[in-house]
């Protein structure tokens, strides 16, 4: 009864929101096709030159062109590195700081000073320090995007019940399976909170390391396409971006769900 009870809401969400983006998507149509201003193409127009630009070599080139590898993948990469690391750096200092209580009062006022430094501004240091090489975007994503997941590992590390860390200390758990079959499963809604805004951050971060110094990436093509007035182009970008934050989105809604859904599913069992 109760997968009936929310199967129909969550299909009405989903397909009450697509018609939402086809109803705005066919007003932009309309406005605009009949208009012949060079800034504001139509859906049509920008899916086309998308579809050209990036995903027109055939199958058996791999459908994806070359542009595709100049304009897309150095963006995915260093975002994909940036992003690997500050997961990492943040769920580990996490759960330090949740668990050893004379750590997070020693260094939490440092690490939210730190955090108050926009990754933008950081910008001009980082390019001094670190060149205006790949090292340098991945090293400015990381940094931006560890706040997040490092603050929310702390808050939900800390907010694991007592009486599952004892109940695994009374079945003579091990510390390493304390942590993984534990203490991550039991803050993982904390974790993926912090992972999804890491995400969407570390989006932004990579748009402006790529507006400066670069030679490649979306942003890099964005830039361009808008110095040397091709606004379709510029469209195209805009479009690349605002699918890798939906698609990114729409992957860690994914994994979350099915996570955390193993992971109340075996406490249910447990209980």
């Amino acid at each position: 009864m109760a997968a009936h009870a929310h199967g129909p809401s969550r299909l009405y969400r989903f397909v009450a929101g697509w018609c939402g983006a086809l109803v705005l998507l066919l007003v932009w149509q309309l406005a605009t096709v009949q208009s012949d201003s060079m800034f504001f193409p139509t859906p049509l127009e920008i899916a086309a030159d998308v579809r050209e630009r990036w995903f027109s070599a055939g199958l058996s080139n791999g459908i994806v062109t070359e542009a595709f590898h100049v304009d897309i993948l150095p963006s995915l990469y260093r975002l994909a590195l940036g992003l690997l690391i500050a997961w990492v750096v943040g769920i580990s200092l996490g759960v330090l700081l949740g668990r050893v209580r004379v750590v997070a009062e020693t260094v939490e006022p440092l690490l939210h000073f730190m955090r108050a430094l926009p990754g933008p501004v950081l910008l001009p240091l980082a390019l001094v320090l670190v060149g205006t090489g790949t090292s340098m975007r991945v090293s400015l994503i990381a940094f931006g995007a560890v706040w997040p997941v490092l603050f929310n590992t702390y808050s939900a590390v800390r907010q694991v019940p007592e009486g599952y860390i004892e109940n695994a200390r009374v079945a003579r758990v091990s510390r390493p399976a304390l942590l993984f079959r534990v203490i991550l499963p039991a803050a993982g809604a904390g974790i993926f909170t912090g992972i999804r805004v890491s995400t969407s951050l570390g989006i932004i971060l990579l748009i402006a390391s790529e507006l400066v110094a670069a030679s490649d990436g979306i942003g890099f093509g964005l830039t361009q396409s808008q110095r040397s007035f091709q606004f379709l182009a510029m469209w195209s970008f805009i479009v690349a971006l605002s699918l890798l934050g939906y698609l990114s989105n729409l992957l860690f809604s994914s994994v979350e769900a099915g996570v955390l859904r193993w992971h109340r599913l075996q406490m249910a069992v447990n209980s």
